[in-house]
């Protein structure tokens, strides 16, 4: 939830839209990759990020909202989620002026659990 609300607060800026007329859009997408893997991807077609904030996304309290709009902690957990408590990838691609995509990875199943 909290990609997909950073996804909506990126379009919700209203302006660098990647093409001038362009409807502000999210994508979402899910496919089964590998043998043990679900991969969802999320993207818009905000502004993007420029390389100083891709450099810190997910660190702990950093944002780039307005003070009081933003604690900075959503990706930060979200990383810690996928891939801390569930062995998975959280990767994105932006570019400023053509949107940003997150994708997460997730194995089917972890270790040796059995369900």
């Amino acid at each position: 939830m909290n990609i997909l609300s950073n996804a909506i607060d990126a379009l919700e800026q209203g302006n660098g839209l990647s093409v001038i007329g362009d409807l502000p859009t999210i994508s979402i997408s899910t496919a089964v990759t590998g043998d043990n893997c679900i991969t969802l991807r999320i993207a818009d077609n905000g502004k993007g990020m420029t390389e100083s904030v891709k450099k810190h996304i997910f660190d702990p309290f950093f944002t780039t909202k307005p003070v009081g709009q933003g604690t900075g902690l959503g990706l930060a957990i979200s990383y810690q989620i996928v891939v801390e408590k569930h062995g998975g990838n959280l990767l994105f691609s932006s570019e400023p002026g053509r949107g940003t995509e997150l994708w997460i990875e997730i194995p089917i199943r972890q270790g040796n659990k059995h369900q």
